[in-house]
């Protein structure tokens, strides 16, 4: 159930992007936007609340007699709070006769409600479990361990030996610019480690500011470890090799001894990007 939720946290935070999409691309136009294309793009985003609604019940129910109500009702109206205040802007005659000023305070409030969505979705508990993914299924286990990326905020740190090119595309392309990123890995050879990652990292340091790559010796680096925030992770083969064979994955020790560990491991590598 825990991880299903992980799941349908992803799964609302994408549909949350889809159904206030129109107002973003107010908020972000390049030319100043008429009042009337403010109206069309909330008669959009209205159209779309019922089913939002319906993402909101299933993330915020976990059994018939265990639904979060006014969790419910507080990430439900989020869109709705946004539109009603935008309504209130529309219907000011000093804005409608600045439409520049219109515009910096409707983007101001689509930022403070994009803000209250992701601070409420965390006031649903969710507690990862291990899981077994059987083996001849990666793609499903690359779903799987990716939802666990995609849910990160601040930090995310992976260890492995054989770190190879192909984590960039598939686990980072979805991770926010402004995370602190650090891979922590081996000297490897042309096809793993900093040998084989090296030049994409620093390709990818364009982007992700706060990425370093770490070399560290095999002696200080045996299993894989994926740390997500305040999460720790444990699994057998790397990534990329998900699910080829037999895998376990799930949340490992997360205490402070837990992740004193894993920062040890880093303090004792070489910071090669």
């Amino acid at each position: 159930m825990a991880n299903e939720k992980a799941h349908q946290k992803n799964q609302l935070i994408y549909e949350f992007g889809l159904l206030i999409q129109p107002l973003e691309a107010l908020a972000n136009a390049t030319d100043t936007p008429s009042v009337a294309e403010y109206r069309i793009a909330v008669a959009k985003v209205r159209s779309g609340d019922s089913t939002w609604r319906k993402y909101v019940k299933e993330f915020t129910t976990f059994a018939p007699d265990l639904i979060f109500n006014q969790e419910f009702q507080d990430i439900s109206h989020v869109p709705e709070r946004c539109w009603q205040r935008i309504y209130n802007l529309l219907n000011d005659e000093t804005l409608k006769n600045d439409l520049d000023l219109l515009q910096g305070r409707f983007s101001q409030q689509i930022s403070e409600s994009r803000g209250t969505f992701f601070e409420l979705i965390e006031h649903i508990p969710i507690e990862w479990q291990p899981v077994v993914f059987q083996a001849n299924t990666p793609f499903t286990s690359y779903l799987k361990i990716k939802e666990a990326f995609v849910s990160v905020k601040n930090r995310l740190d992976y260890f492995d030996r054989y770190l190879k090119p192909d984590f960039f595309p598939m686990f980072l392309a979805s991770v926010d610019r402004s995370v602190s990123i650090r891979l922590i890995t081996t000297a490897g050879n042309s096809s793993y480690g900093v040998t084989a990652v090296a030049a994409v990292s620093r390709l990818a340091a364009h982007e992700f500011s706060r990425l370093q790559l770490i070399e560290v010796t095999p002696n200080n680096l045996h299993d894989r470890n994926l740390r997500i925030d305040e999460q720790n992770f444990t699994l057998g083969p790397g990534v990329d090799r998900a699910g080829m064979a037999l895998t376990n994955f799930g949340p490992s020790d997360s205490s402070e001894n837990g992740h004193r560990e894993l920062d040890r491991i880093i303090s004792n590598g070489r910071v090669v990007v």
